[in-house]
């Protein structure tokens, strides 16, 4: 058994790397933004329209802390800087509905949501690697890493994966449909616009992932279409 998982392991190890160069030798820099849509391709503002192909990771922000994770490892342009050279151009940003509409949770420092959870190592972690990320709020910490992004031609898509923050997803978890109890749909549009205009000005935030699988008991077609 220890055989065959090696073996299964490797293999996929290996996709993953081919994958990774065949993804190189397809991702370009973009010239012109902001991108749009043309028939089914995503487009840049050139002249005629050049495609732009988005090959993006995840990166998680919506965890209890609500900051980028991996941040109390490595310093954060050690991390943004690698993202490229792996065969990437774009990264799926998420965050909690409550980073823009709770303005208690957003201005809350680095410091304090890893205090306030009890978590001291990664604390000292981050004072270690990233000591200008310590005291910022949630929301500046959040805009540092794409503003580090951009300074890597890293593009961005802003991901609202759930409202309160927390890991991601459950059924029963009352955070994914219209109708849970953490579901309030104008605070959902509000939270969005926020967001889209607090990043309005930033040219590598290309796109907004609307919200993370839509589920739970309550889904159903006649409330999909209302």
């Amino acid at each position: 058994m220890a055989t065959r998982f090696s073996c299964k392991f490797l293999f996929y190890a290996l996709l993953f790397l081919l994958s990774c160069s065949s993804l190189q030798n397809t991702i370009t820099k973009v010239k012109a933004f902001p991108l749009h849509t043309n028939g089914r391709w995503i487009v840049d503002e050139e002249e005629e329209g050049k495609r732009v192909k988005l090959a993006c990771l995840s990166w998680i922000t919506h965890g209890l802390a609500v900051v980028a994770e991996g941040l109390s490892k490595q310093p954060l342009g050690s991390i943004t800087e690698r993202i490229r050279p792996m065969g990437f151009n774009c990264v799926r940003f998420t965050w909690p509905l409550e980073l823009a509409i709770n303005e208690s949770l957003a201005s809350f420092t680095v410091k304090q949501s890893f205090h306030n959870l009890g978590l001291f190592d990664d604390v000292k972690g981050i004072q270690a690697h990233n000591p200008l990320i310590l005291d910022l709020t949630l929301i500046e910490a959040f805009q540092a890493v794409v503003k580090s992004l951009a300074n890597n031609d890293v593009m961005v898509i802003l991901d609202n994966h759930c409202s309160k923050p927390s890991m991601c997803c459950s059924e029963t978890d009352q955070n994914g449909f219209f109708g849970d109890k953490y579901f309030d749909p104008e605070l959902w549009i509000k939270g969005l616009t926020k967001m889209a205009t607090m990043f309005n000005g930033f040219t590598n935030v290309v796109a907004m992932s609307l919200r993370n699988e839509l589920r739970g008991p309550r889904s159903n077609l006649k409330d999909w279409y209302r």
